[in-house]
């Protein structure tokens, strides 16, 4: 893991657009990610991690709209802003640079497709230049495949978007291109550590465990070998082994594809295991950030450290957080967590703080550090 940050979310404000009122589910959050990382993004259920995640694909379902900020990728040796790219740009990020594991993998999967007819697909999307240099190399050293099959393929690599190429593309069969791509299947799947994978690139869905559900669905996001993974709660509704088992190999694959990841959760012992560095959010807004030791040993934000001391320990009280996550339809004034919040101040129930690095790679925004907007 090094410093070099590849990806910069910069005050973004997203709001959803409701019947009942304006829901300001993102209030500038601030988010870095750096290469070969693991960040946790930890918060109570509705407090805007995945809304956080979807932004940063530029995917925020209706009716919510990103209103304000950047998010800087570092792609090619520069930094590019990805809300100023338009559809097709975005396209390709999404997959080459930037992939996502959901948390409900059977509602990404098609249920009337194989395993290998999704993953291929998504292949053919991102890599299709590639597999279709690969099965021409593989006729001209192995002469698998007819000579028309070869020219087939040469005319959509010069050729993809004539209308002779797509009709000679969709009426002629093209065994060698799908024996490549059956082969990174079949690859891709055994990285996931999936047993007997050349049965399992011919399932369909409903016949999946949902831990191997989970592992189809990282292998689709990891086919391109993108440079960050969105793992939106990966391990929810799996058993605890199984949990074990995602988790572990998320750090595998880490290693394996160099990539760095986002792992959104509520579940502080998951961000003690797997995360280097962590981000706290609150009710649509990321309140503190550092190293996963400093975390734990020395929180400085009081939901931070209220988070902490709720979880449940041998020999030590129990001890909840008071009051109730806001509404964010009318989010509180100032620092959103005012009113649960022990050391509450009167600057706090009228003016933001800004988010500033108190130490070293420790940022935070709290009254009690200094700094306010």
């Amino acid at each position: 893991m090094t410093d070099e940050e590849i990806l910069e979310v910069e005050n973004l404000v997203v709001r959803f657009y409701t019947y009942e009122g304006i829901v300001e589910a993102l209030d500038g959050v601030n988010l870095k990610i750096r290469k070969g990382e693991i960040l946790g993004l930890v918060g109570e259920t509705g407090c805007g991690k995945s809304v956080t995640s979807l932004s940063t694909l530029v995917l925020v379902p209706p009716p919510g709209s990103i209103e304000a900020g950047k998010i800087f990728l570092k792609t090619q040796g520069k930094k590019v802003n990805l809300l100023e790219q338009d559809r097709e740009t975005l396209r390709t990020v999404r997959g080459s640079e930037i992939s996502m594991v959901f948390q409900e993998p059977r509602a990404y999967l098609n249920p009337v497709y194989s395993v290998e007819n999704q993953i291929s697909e998504v292949l053919l999307v991102h890599r299709k230049e590639e597999f279709l240099k690969r099965a021409i190399e593989t006729i001209k050293k192995k002469k698998k495949g007819s000579n028309f099959e070869l020219k087939l393929y040469q005319r959509m690599l010069e050729k993809p978007k004539s209308l002779t190429t797509k009709l000679l593309s969709k009426f002629t069969s093209k065994r060698t291109l799908k024996m490549e791509l059956h082969n990174e299947v079949v690859a891709l799947l055994k990285n996931m550590e999936i047993p007997d994978p050349e049965r399992v690139a011919k399932m369909y869905p409903h016949e999946l465990s949902g831990g191997m559900a989970q592992r189809v669905v990282i292998a689709m996001a990891l086919s391109c070998n993108p440079k960050i993974l969105l793992a939106d709660e990966p391990t929810t509704n799996l058993d605890v082994t199984v949990q074990a088992q995602i988790l572990q190999l998320v750090s595998l694959l880490r290693k394996n594809f160099q990539s760095s990841i986002l792992y959104v959760t509520h579940d502080l012992g998951v961000v003690a295991e797997i995360c280097d560095r962590v981000a706290v959010m609150y009710a649509g807004n990321v309140v503190e950030t550092a190293d996963v030791f400093e975390i734990f040993n020395n929180p400085l934000h009081p939901y931070t450290k209220a988070l902490l001391e709720s979880i449940p320990r041998p020999g030590k009280e129990f001890k909840s957080i008071p009051g109730v996550v806001p509404s964010l339809i009318k989010p509180p004034r100032g620092c959103r967590f005012h009113d649960r919040c022990d050391f509450a101040m009167e600057v706090c129930r009228k003016v933001k703080p800004q988010f500033l690095e108190v130490k070293k790679d420790h940022f935070v925004a709290c009254h009690l550090y200094g700094g306010s907007k």
